[in-house]
């Protein structure tokens, strides 16, 4: 067994990455952004190892940069690199789409519907920021019903990663509204049970978003 102090580090370690994490998703750690290691071990009441230990674990999964001797950031992306995770995504969330129309049990198929009414509802007051919440809860959906947690770990590190980008594709005029026609013809195919054509559906949604995304990217409309 191992000494108590070892895993309260752990403990800590984690939960600093988490809030790091949650961070970066909910925006407020921008991509460029330094983060301060010091205010962060402070506002975690602790010395900077496991702040440094938790900054590393971020690292490695490319969501901050560390250069010696200047600092450290949240990582930036560039824009071949923001269209190659979208591709990858697709293929990802294909694959559970179609596991999910294989496997999703009766209590996940009536959350499913929840969270596409959930979906419409913000698609219909064309409000992009709660729509963007009611989306990552219907994917979410999606996700435990594909009953794959080894793929959905590859899907959310990608979404965790464009995080900071992908908002601004729900800005764009007529976008919300696509969107949900997108949805209903994924949950439309998995609780049907069609498994190809769920996740034809669902790499479709992805590829049209990225298209968008592309084109905000090539435009220059992020930052």
């Amino acid at each position: 067994m191992q000494p108590a102090k070892t895993l309260d580090t752990h403990s800590l370690q984690d939960r600093i990455r988490a809030r790091l994490e949650q961070d970066i998703l909910g925006g407020a750690l921008s991509p460029g952004m330094a983060i301060d290691e010091k205010a962060l071990a402070l506002s975690f009441n602790t010395s900077r190892t496991p702040v440094r230990e938790a900054l590393l674990l971020l690292s490695a999964r490319g969501l901050v940069d560390i250069v010696p001797r200047t600092g450290i950031y949240v990582r930036q992306l560039r824009a071949n690199e923001l269209v190659a995770m979208m591709e990858a995504l697709g293929e990802l969330e294909g694959v559970l789409a179609r596991l999910a129309a294989l496997r999703i049990g009766p209590a996940l198929r009536d959350e499913l519907l929840r969270a596409l009414a959930g979906t419409a509802a913000q698609a219909q007051a064309d409000d992009a920021e709660a729509y963007q919440q009611a989306n990552a809860a219907l994917h979410d959906v999606i996700y435990r019903a594909s009953g794959n947690p080894f793929i959905v770990e590859q899907a959310q590190t990608v979404r965790l990663r464009i995080s900071a980008y992908r908002g601004r594709m729900f800005e764009k005029p007529g976008r919300l509204a696509a969107s949900q026609r997108e949805h209903e013809r994924v949950v439309e195919w998995i609780l049907k049970g069609h498994a190809d054509n769920a996740a034809e559906a669902m790499r479709d949604h992805i590829s049209v978003g990225g298209k968008v995304f592309a084109d905000l990217v090539l435009n220059n409309k992020f930052g």
